[in-house]
């Protein structure tokens, strides 16, 4: 059977899996639709619109967003990711603007970026693959290209402090798994005057014994 991608209210772009809810991607006729929420288990909906729209049965964000090339589209990814990423523990999560096009899908691509560790080709494939008519504004591709340096920083910063930490738990594993390590040099020591102690001993004694003769 043929499907229109481009007359689909919202499209599924990760499906639901062992008991994490999925993230769907629509237009303003999917949040207003509570037939629809309903049917798809959607109990929460993140709405990137330049005005708050009321939705049914759902626990609703609003980020006030145009869609411009200069709106400032990346002071609210945080925002949104974490609000994706909170709910989608407990229910399926439709995030959506007047299209479905371009600030709902900037959005997700964000979220899609700091949660897989993707790149922006990677995600917005991931998305067109899902809903064939995803296309952000230039603006917000340069702000996901900005968002795509911020992640590779803070992969560097984490690589970078990694080993230290490992090597630091190695050896304190080291040191709890033997108890001894620590005490070795002080037993060899103790040992060491013990011998000595009866070999003085040894010497006086036979001193008095020639002493004797």
């Amino acid at each position: 059977m043929f499907v229109n991608y481009h007359c689909l209210s919202m499209n599924c772009i990760i499906a639901p899996l062992n008991g994490c809810g999925g993230i769907y991607l629509g237009n303003l006729n999917a949040a207003k639709d509570a037939q629809l929420l309903s049917q798809y288990n959607i109990g929460a909906v993140l709405q990137v619109l330049d005005q708050s729209i009321p939705v049914t049965n759902a626990q609703k964000l609003w980020i006030m967003a145009e869609d411009s090339e200069d709106f400032p589209l990346h002071k609210y990814f945080e925002q949104g990711i974490k609000f994706i990423e909170n709910q989608t523990k407990k229910t399926n999560v439709l995030v959506h603007c007047y299209a479905g096009i371009s600030r709902s899908a900037a959005i997700l691509a964000a979220y899609l970026m700091q949660k897989y560790n993707w790149t922006i080709n990677q995600a917005l494939i991931h998305l067109q693959s899902k809903r064939k008519i995803v296309s952000p504004n230039p603006g917000f591709m340069l702000q996901l290209q900005d968002f795509q340096t911020k992640l590779n920083h803070q992969k560097k910063e984490s690589n970078l402090s990694e080993p230290n930490i490992k090597i630091e738990s190695k050896n304190q594993q080291c040191d709890i798994q033997n108890p001894q390590r620590m005490s070795t040099p002080l037993l060899k020591t103790s040992r060491l005057d013990e011998f000595n102690n009866k070999l003085d001993q040894f010497r006086n004694q036979l001193r008095i014994k020639q002493m004797a003769f």
